[in-house]
């Protein structure tokens, strides 16, 4: 994989890791003028998985459609930009989180303050109320899914034990209504390792990773209270003091018995809220905590439905062309121009940019041209880009 051009545009740069039925590379778009990184994920099944090929092949459907549609409306969790299939092989392109996951972290021998667990929890708790009110279980919640940024914001990374439940009502599919166990031993409850995991079952993963990193032990060292079956986990503090407002809090988040669990996040917020130490906050995002909402996507699909594809004659080159929208923030261009043609084309687009009409513009070695636009503008830049062309196509040749 490495050095492999994906679909001609996503140059893989090294490999990230690798689970049960994927495998995760670091790579660059070469389409667009700054090269941003991004991550590919291949659908690869490894030696030792005990999940058949086609639940593996759905479980990364799954994961491909929660990203689509709940990454670009969030800004912490990551966008989807790609799902494609090249020379028998399935892959998904998303966005690249930049910072270091929590247990890179952990690992190298920190561990949190209470204030600092209680400002962890409140980070999380919003993006676990934004997916299980879209009637979806994260199934793998644990510090190395948790990537802290430069910013200090936290984002939820791994969608890939994902179960979504609207997905699961609608579909006679065997496949997708067959539940099964998955996850992370230690940060799995009870009711998720028979496969029949709930909203809390993420509450309680998330309760183990934030007791893991107070305490410095991980949750497979874990003892449990030989009467009541409880984690007894209050003997790793090695004599720190904790409030006991928050320990009830995290002994509530991982009870054994979901049914007495707190039953969404909007609750474990709310028991938070209610400690008198703490600043008091909001859950869900609003005018005044718009950073946590992604901007709606910018091109004129939020209000008609254009042709993904309009397809343009040019009476002066026999090559053609076409005009397209692509990952609704994209117009492209697929032109059969010669070279100094593409030049000329190439000149009128930057003349585009200096008008602030667009963000960039290029024409890399595939002869297509790639323009992305300003909200405001698609509507009047999709005419000026189709006269720009009828322009361009029917100058005289001057080249090779």
């Amino acid at each position: 994989m490495i050095g492999q051009l994906l679909t001609g545009r996503y140059l893989i740069l090294k490999q990230l890791g690798a689970g049960g039925f994927s495998e995760t590379y670091l790579a660059v778009d070469k389409y667009l003028l700054d090269q941003p990184a991004c991550v590919v994920k291949r659908l690869s099944m490894s030696a030792g998985s005990t999940i058949s090929p086609e639940k593996a092949r759905q479980l990364f459907e799954t994961e491909a459609r929660v990203l689509n549609r709940l990454g670009r409306q969030y800004s912490q969790i990551p966008t989807l930009f790609a799902y494609c299939h090249e020379q028998d092989q399935v892959y998904q392109v998303e966005e690249y989180i930049r910072g270091e996951n929590l247990d890179s972290w952990f690992t190298q021998g920190h561990c949190l303050s209470p204030d600092a667990a209680v400002d962890l929890l409140r980070k999380v708790l919003p993006i676990l109320d934004h997916i299980h009110r879209h009637d979806v279980i994260h199934q793998d919640i644990k510090p190395s899914n948790l990537i802290r940024q430069e910013d200090g914001d936290i984002t939820l990374i791994d969608f890939g034990a994902a179960c979504d439940l609207a997905e699961i009502y609608e579909s006679c599919d065997p496949q997708v209504t067959q539940r099964i166990a998955i996850g992370t031993p230690g940060y799995m409850p009870e009711e998720q390792q028979i496969g029949y995991s709930q909203f809390n079952s993420d509450l309680y993963a998330l309760g183990v990773s934030v007791i893991q990193l107070l305490t410095g032990v991980r949750p497979q060292q874990f003892q449990t209270d030989p009467v009541t079956g409880e984690l007894d986990w209050q003997i790793y503090l090695r004599h720190r003091s904790i409030d006991p407002g928050l320990v009830a809090i995290l002994n509530q988040m991982v009870r054994r018995d979901y049914r007495l669990r707190y039953q969404r996040a909007s609750e474990v917020a709310a028991a938070l809220e209610s400690l008198p130490w703490i600043e008091k906050y909001s859950l869900r995002p609003n005018e005044t905590h718009a950073k946590q909402q992604k901007a709606m996507p910018k091109n004129i699909w939020q209000k008609i439905w254009k042709p993904a594809l309009v397809l343009l004659s040019a009476t002066a080159i026999g090559g053609g062309y076409c005009l397209s929208q692509r990952e609704h923030t994209e117009l492209l261009l697929q032109i059969g121009l010669t070279n100094s043609q593409l030049k000329a084309l190439l000149q009128s687009l930057s003349d585009l940019s200096a008008t602030e009409k667009v963000d960039q513009a290029q024409i890399p070695s595939s002869n297509q041209a790639l323009v992305e636009a300003q909200p405001a503008y698609d509507d009047q830049l999709w005419i000026e880009l189709t006269r720009l062309v009828e322009k361009t196509a029917s100058e005289p040749i001057t080249g090779p």
